[in-house]
């Protein structure tokens, strides 16, 4: 995935990795650490402004979970190991949503051996990364579902030449040629990335406490453009990744909340933003649920 442009200010960011769902190839190998390393003091405490991505948190017993420190300077895995069952993971996974990018803080560790039972819990799973030390989490702090979508942008350069978004109308043109007609709402890019063969934009529209955000897709290659319908659950915290897999057409997963607006109860509110809603973008065709989208 194409690094991306931060709301927060940049710091280490997190990211939970599948354990219970993604079976990924490859060897665990750990951090080898010294015996003595296990009694280490703990850590001081340590604010984390940065993305949780969450894509499953329970190896397949459901006895551990992990969550992964990136260093934006190092590039560095550290791996942080919780009891999902524990009140700190309840805490984490009813405050988070799977496959969504949450912003936790205040995290507390201590290391641990790689030959601690937890990481050779986690070391069996056999998934695609490889952590440079293993952490025990002991504490963390609040913990909240954040959009994680590129700054927005009026103009942006694709292999195809250059797709803005005119001021006043909010009229997108390629090259100078009007792709997209004038729009009611102001339009932003708040995404590009190539998907083989095609430059695949994210536009955002939308404002208000009703309806905050809805999107559409504009894809550019070398055959023309292609603008989806909008689309969208009307939430504005979103997670736009390419998938690129051996023997599959690349595509773009749009993943966001569910939402329910302001005038519905308060307990319908928070239901739906613990919902997750994905829209996937593959050769020319937007679906959800395997279904095509259509205009709303």
């Amino acid at each position: 995935m194409q690094s991306m442009r931060r709301r927060v200010r940049l710091a280490p960011s997190l990211v939970v990795v599948s354990l219970a769902v993604l079976g990924l190839a490859g060897s665990l190998a750990g951090c080898q650490r010294k015996e003595a390393e296990v009694q280490a003091p703990e850590l001081p405490v340590q604010t984390v402004s940065g993305f949780l991505e969450i894509a499953g948190v329970l190896d397949r017993r459901g006895e551990q979970g992990a969550v992964f420190e990136v260093s934006p300077e190092t590039g560095d895995l550290v791996a942080f190991v919780f009891d999902p069952k524990s009140a700190l993971g309840q805490r984490l996974l009813s405050q988070c949503v799977q496959n969504m990018p949450c912003l936790v803080e205040g995290v507390r560790a201590r290391p641990l051996d790689s030959q601690a039972p937890a990481t050779k819990v986690l070391g069996e799973l056999g998934f695609s990364v490889s952590p440079s030390a293993w952490l025990g989490m002991i504490d963390a702090g609040d913990a909240r579902v954040e959009s994680a979508l590129e700054e927005p942008e009026m103009q942006v350069k694709t292999r195809f030449g250059v797709v803005a978004v005119q001021e006043g109308d909010s009229s997108v043109v390629l090259n100078g040629q009007t792709v997209l007609s004038p729009q009611e709402e102001s339009v932003r890019i708040v995404r590009n990335a190539p998907v083989g063969a095609e430059d695949v934009l994210l536009l955002q529209s939308g404002s208000g406490t009703a309806c905050p955000a809805l999107f559409q897709v504009l894809a550019v290659s070398a055959q023309g453009v292609q603008v989806s319908p909008k689309f969208g659950s009307c939430s504005d915290r979103v997670f736009a990744v390419v998938e690129d897999k051996p023997n599959m057409a690349p595509k773009l997963s749009i993943r966001m909340l569910g939402f329910a607006g302001p005038f519905e109860p308060e307990e319908e509110q928070r239901k739906a933003a613990q919902k997750l809603v994905e829209f996937v973008y593959q050769q020319g065709s937007l679906t959800r649920d395997g279904k095509p989208v259509t205009s709303q």
